[in-house]
């Protein structure tokens, strides 16, 4: 007999060894991310996007749904091992002889280890346990995901800010060009040599430009503020360091003319597409597994006496083994519509599948002809701002010598200021459809141009 449960017990003990594995959760790789912000010559840009990857609170949220997903992974994966219950029972009574005597009190005592183990014979609990294994690696892509996303907002919301910045420069210095014409032209009235329309027009376009002034660092102080939001953080320092206006960010130059197929499946959302797809398969499989029986091993091994001064000994324990084969016949349609259940939803999930490719190949074709056309503009808006600040020069030159009128200074001038900041803005322009490419191909990329 005791031969007997040393076997029982060492047969549970065992199962570990012998079910089937599943890779250790401590084992899987967190998410990776390819640092594409590092092609930016820009040593605060790519330390405002480290430091928000660290202190983001979307993206510690995405880091805690990892953490739920593999709970859940964890949870599913201790229905392989035995269930294991204690219960330890203690009675004292006196019988109705109303007579106190020794013999008339009764001291009851029972002790118990009871097990209950299902054998997973078809495969019911491997797929589940596969199942949210799945939905614990698209876990992980959906934060890969967010911090694509948190690196391109930061790297926009940068750019902007430096766009505003440079715009305000170009404003400032352009004042001063304007004041300087307006003290001229005051100078010749003054002396008979100009007129008063001319005074008035110059003095007119400079309080035009310097009433651009106030949206200018108003839009300034609204990009500094989503900058440290989305960083995490309100430091009163970085503040100030973002108000010092820096040119725009350079990027390292890559000649991007088409991207590599196997660049498409890299995609956060497209890779936790597939994981989930697999999941949904699991569980379709879990489902028909519904349809056999089910195998379980229960077990008892205890102590039990009427007389608790002799409850240890051997004479006393109690064991039992007890396989079970239990099979649902009829659940009034439940299981078949569990599996019919399962099967749509992976027919949703082949769709979903389907539909974040496509719009995965349209995003990340928009994105590389934007970026291809938008260096396209940047330059040709070069070669005009060129050309106006040339015929600004002229006429300035031939204003002074008095043989053309202030008229053709005026429109020159106003030229030159806007095409100024429609350069300023094609290079904006230009740095931002750079990120839209790289967040379209799902910050991926980046290893490819080294």
């Amino acid at each position: 007999m005791k031969r007997c449960i040393l076997y029982f017990l060492a047969f549970c003990f065992s199962f570990p060894i012998f079910a089937q594995k599943e890779k250790s959760s401590s084992t899987l790789p967190l998410p990776n991310h390819d640092p594409w912000w590092q092609l930016w010559e820009d040593d605060l840009l790519i330390s405002l996007i480290n430091q928000a990857i660290a202190h983001n609170y979307n993206l510690q949220s995405a880091m805690t749904n990892i953490d739920i997903a593999k709970t859940q992974m964890r949870i599913e994966r201790s229905g392989l091992f035995p269930e294991f219950s204690t219960s330890v029972e203690y009675s004292s009574k006196k019988d109705s002889k109303g007579i106190e005597q020794e013999t008339g009190y009764q001291h009851i005592g029972e002790g118990t280890l009871q097990m209950n183990w299902e054998i997973d014979v078809f495969g019911r609990i491997r797929k589940n346990i596969k199942a949210q294994q799945r939905y614990y690696e698209a876990a992980q892509e959906d934060y890969r995901g967010v911090m694509v996303s948190l690196a391109a907002e930061i790297a926009n919301a940068y750019i902007q800010l430096r766009t505003y910045q440079q715009e305000l420069k170009i404003t400032q210095q352009n004042l001063i060009s304007q004041q300087e014409i307006l003290r001229l032209n005051e100078i010749k009235a003054q002396t008979g040599l100009g007129s008063q329309l001319a005074v008035a027009q110059s003095r007119s376009l400079w309080l035009e430009t310097q009433a651009n002034l106030p949206n200018i660092e108003s839009s300034i102080y609204q990009q500094t503020n989503i900058l440290l939001t989305l960083i995490g953080t309100q430091s009163d320092s970085l503040r100030q360091l973002l108000l010092s206006a820096f040119p725009l960010p350079k990027i390292k130059p890559i000649p991007i003319k088409s991207i590599p197929a196997e660049l498409l499946r890299q995609r956060p959302d497209i890779r936790a597409a597939e994981k989930n797809l697999e999941a949904l398969a699991a569980t379709v499989g879990a489902s028909r597994a519904d349809w056999w029986p089910q195998f379980y091993i229960n077990g008892t091994i205890g102590y039990g006496n009427n007389y608790f001064k002799q409850f240890f000994k051997s004479s006393n324990m109690t064991w039992e083994i007890t396989p079970t084969i239990q099979w649902t016949i009829f659940k009034g349609k439940q299981i078949s519509e569990n599996q019919r259940l399962a099967k749509l939803k992976l027919d949703e999930g082949v769709d979903n599948y389907n539909q974040t490719i496509l719009t995965a190949l349209q995003e990340i074709d928009n994105a590389l002809f934007t970026y291809q056309k938008a260096q396209q503009q940047l330059q040709a808006t070069q070669e005009a701002f060129e050309q106006i600040r040339l015929t600004f020069e002229y006429a300035m030159d031939l204003y002074n010598k008095g043989l053309t009128s202030y008229q053709n200074v005026l429109d020159s001038q106003r030229q030159v200021l806007s095409y100024e900041n429609q350069v300023l803005n094609a290079e904006n322009t230009t740095l931002l459809s750079f990120i839209q490419l790289y967040k379209a191909l799902g910050g991926g990329f980046y290893s490819q141009t080294l």
